[in-house]
């Protein structure tokens, strides 16, 4: 576990569904039994929310009595409780499977309430696929809204089972942690010092209004009666399908060079085992030009033997 860490700590009665929780928003894979206490020690997953790595910690089930009376499996989610600096994430059953009516476990919110103190806090109304929230009775409505409306705690449905829920509750957790993070260090003495180093210039806006600049092409096409021209080009799948059989891809005709007809020019990479590129004159036609002018000035047999060269 690493204290320092953005995390979720679960809490709740055995048998309310945090293991299944966990299962189902992490890679971890916590042991599952349809019976209470089957969590004996503190378990982690990791889960990825914006880009940031958390930490979810199952807790054991917590029994409702005085804190002397707690064995060693309890004071582990009781230790976690008072020391991590995480969300808490309060699991309720709402269809009161686990063996303890709604009551004794808002009264197990209420009686370790001062261990999270300064922490907050997610109430997940876990098991709504077998009991809705709709169907609480006029007392557990109230109940529910006398336990957590007075703290502000939001309470959220959700269903392992079927998954209703899990992602809100995970998403709500963790944006109410990293607000209550980015509350805590703007409180603190160092943001002071620092925000009056800070001074954030507003541009004024200039009594100039600008129009948009729009090309007179694009307004030549938006003119009424504007007609579009036709396509002189045709493309590679029209030719193909005009020719046939007939069609061969020619890649060479869009070669942009000053002679037109070096196109198919077949020039071979490899020459008797050399690179022909490593012997090429980038000014080989301009020597050339100069060798026939001089070639010129020589009788008439030494000029044809010239242009003969340049022509191979």
């Amino acid at each position: 576990i690493d204290p320092n860490t953005r995390t979720l700590l679960l809490f709740g009665f055995p048998n309310v569904g945090k293991s299944s929780f966990v299962n189902k928003i992490t890679r971890a894979n916590v042991e599952v039994q349809p019976y209470a206490f089957t969590t004996k020690s503190l378990y982690v997953g990791h889960t990825d929310y914006q880009y940031l790595r958390w930490q979810v910690i199952d807790t054991p089930g917590i029994l409702d009595k005085p804190l002397e009376d707690r064995n060693t499996i309890e004071m582990q989610a009781i230790t976690a409780l008072a020391h991590l600096r995480a969300c808490v994430v309060c699991v309720l059953d709402i269809s009161e499977q686990c063996g303890y009516s709604l009551q004794q476990q808002c009264q197990l919110f209420q009686n370790i309430k001062p261990l999270f103190a300064n922490k907050p806090i997610i109430v997940a109304l876990n098991k709504v696929d077998v009991r809705r929230p709709d169907a609480l009775g006029p007392e557990e409505k109230k109940l529910l809204e006398e336990t957590f409306v007075p703290e502000n705690v939001m309470v959220i449905p959700m269903s392992t089972m079927t998954s209703e829920g899990v992602i809100e509750v995970q998403n709500t957790a963790c944006d109410a942690l990293l607000s209550h993070r980015i509350e805590q260090k703007m409180s603190g003495n160092k943001v002071e010092n620092i925000m009056n180093r800070l001074h954030v210039a507003m541009p004024k806006a200039g009594q100039e209004v600008r129009k948009p600049h729009i090309p007179a092409a694009v307004l030549a096409r938006r003119a009424p009666g504007y007609v579009k021209p036709e396509r002189v080009q045709k493309l590679e799948r029209e030719l193909e399908l005009e020719l046939g059989d007939d069609y061969i891809l020619d890649l060479k005709k869009h070669y942009d060079l000053p002679n037109p007809d070096d196109r198919y020019d077949d020039i071979p990479e490899v020459w008797e085992g050399h690179n022909i590129a490593d012997f090429v004159d980038p000014d080989i036609l301009t020597k050339l030009d100069e060798l026939e002018k001089v070639c010129c000035s020589y009788p008439h047999s030494y000029s044809t033997n010239c242009v003969a060269l340049k022509t191979t």
